[in-house]
This record gives C-alpha cells, sequence and structure tokens, in this order.
C-alpha cells in the first residue's frame, strides 16, 4: 500500500512540476525569449566598429540591424511554436499514459502489453524533455539572450526527466511482480 502512495505522489509532483515549467518557459516565450535589447546593440556596435573606416558605414550597419531584426522576430515566432509543441506533447504523452491503467483480468499478457504502453508514453516525455532542452540551447545560441537565465531551466527539465524516470521505474516493479505470477486467465 505504501508502494502506490509513493507511486501516486511521484505522478502528482511530476503533473504538478510540469505545469510549473510549462507556464514558466510559456511566459519566457512571450517576452520574447527574454531577448536582450543591450546585447543585440553590443553586436551591432562590434558591427560597426568593424566598419570603422568604410565611407558607407551608416547604409550598410542600417541594413544589417533591419535584417537581424527581421530575422529575431521570425525567429523568435517559430520558436515559440515549435517549443509549444513540444511542451504540448510531453503534457499529452504524459496524460496518456498516465490513463493507462494495467489490469490483469486479461491475463498477464495483456497486462504486460498495457504496462508496455504506459512505458512508451513515459518514454516519449523523456525524449520530449531532452528534446526541449535542446532547443532551448539552440535559442541561446542564436538570439543575444542572457544565458543565466536558461541555465534555471536546463536543471528544471532535468529534474522533470528523473520525475519522469522515477514513474517508469515504478512501472518496471510491477512488470517485475506479474511476471513472476502463474498465468491467469486469456494467458496461455
Amino acid at each position: 500500500m505504501k508502494e502506490k502512495q509513493s507511486d501516486k505522489k511521484t505522478k502528482l509532483l511530476a503533473e504538478t512540476k510540469y505545469f510549473d515549467l510549462r507556464d514558466d518557459i510559456t511566459a519566457l516565450m512571450m517576452n520574447d525569449f527574454g531577448f536582450s535589447e543591450d546585447k543585440y546593440e553590443k553586436q551591432i556596435k562590434r558591427f560597426e566598429e568593424m566598419l570603422k573606416d568604410n565611407p558607407r558605414k551608416d547604409e550598410i550597419v542600417a541594413r544589417m540591424r533591419h535584417k537581424k531584426e527581421r530575422f529575431y522576430e521570425k525567429f523568435i515566432d517559430r520558436e515559440a511554436d515549435a517549443v509549444l509543441e513540444m511542451l504540448r506533447k510531453i503534457q499529452v504523452n504524459f496524460t496518456e499514459g498516465n490513463s493507462i491503467y494495467p489490469d490483469d483480468q486479461n491475463g498477464t499478457q495483456q497486462l504486460f502489453m498495457e504496462f508496455c504502453e504506459r512505458r512508451r508514453h513515459m518514454d516519449n516525455c523523456i525524449v520530449g524533455c531532452y528534446a526541449l532542452k535542446q532547443e532551448l540551447q539552440y535559442i541561446i545560441r542564436v538570439l543575444p539572450v542572457d544565458i543565466n537565465k536558461f541555465e534555471t531551466y536546463g536543471k528544471r527539465i532535468d529534474e522533470q526527466i528523473a520525475l519522469y524516470k522515477g514513474i517508469r521505474t515504478s512501472d518496471n516493479r510491477f512488470i517485475r511482480k506479474y511476471k513472476k505470477r502463474p498465468p491467469k486467465g486469456g494467458d496461455t
């Protein structure tokens, strides 16, 4: 009984922490991923310095500024869509996996298949978290942002992965327990 309560707490914690993470990443996206005007202006200044002896410096810098602004605007919109989709898929997989209640009424083989299906969804949650982490790394490389702000998200995603792995491990215990039981009902 204690084992089941612990498993429920882990699932609840995983879901609660994920909702918080999803909310915070969504807020980050609404803030253009923390786009830093200061860092952006420093990039432009460095570019301007490289052209200090060029008589068309102002024209070239203005064109570069326009090009970068258009790029960043499109990039932020596309990345926001991609990250939102990743966040959605992680939640959907968790919900689908968590809504499968393995039942040995139809035999051990059916029970095993149901546990495998739950595991597949948890695996997809883990894969989704790793992909999300990589996408955030890409955003850091492309946009002028404060890298330190993103470090927290990386750690929180790692914690989420650990929670999903804990749920998966819990399911493995049940699978081992049922494999040791004699066949029941529809097993032949």
